[in-house]
């Protein structure tokens, strides 16, 4: 009954005929690709409903949302999109409700360190002089990477700097 009040009142909206069209919100409801949930789901907390209004979307949207079982592609391991994540993708930083996670949440957060450290490094490099605090960070991120002969290169030019 919820998710399918949520459907009749976006079709409300979307037709502005909509008592004259004699839309059948059930079998619509019922043929849809789109996240649902029953009502004894969404009161035992197995699902949430979703506020369609904040999704960006050029179709149906979701009208709950639901934990969804993924693979990880870096590390292979299983791992859980909640239904709390899928709310703050689809609402809040308004992804479009077909995209997913391709990564656990453990590798997302390894893929943002890197590129922020390639930011800093981007940032630091492209500057004509540097400080040997930049410098020491430079090669502190390069030993974190394992490239110690690039690590060796700058702290070469920080000791060149301190004589």
């Amino acid at each position: 009954k919820v998710c399918l009040s949520l459907l009749e009142t976006i079709e409300r909206k979307e037709y502005k005929h909509y008592k004259e069209l004699n839309i059948d919100t059930y079998n619509s409801f019922i043929g849809s690709s789109f996240e649902w949930a029953c009502d004894d789901c969404l009161r035992e907390k197995k699902a949430i409903p979703a506020k369609p209004g904040l999704q960006m979307t050029p179709w149906t949207p979701n009208l709950a949302y639901y934990d969804t079982h993924l693979v990880c592609k870096t590390c292979g391991t299983n791992f859980t999109f909640t239904k709390e994540e899928k709310q703050h993708w689809y609402e809040q930083l308004q992804f479009v409700l077909d995209s997913a996670p391709v990564n656990c949440l453990q590798c997302r957060r390894e893929l943002r360190e890197v590129k922020a450290e390639n930011k800093i490094l981007s940032d630091i490099l492209q500057k004509r002089e540097n400080t040997i605090e930049e410098l020491q960070t430079v090669s502190a991120i390069y030993r974190k990477w394992d490239k110690t002969e690039k690590a060796k290169y700058y702290e070469a030019l920080i000791r060149k700097r301190n004589h």
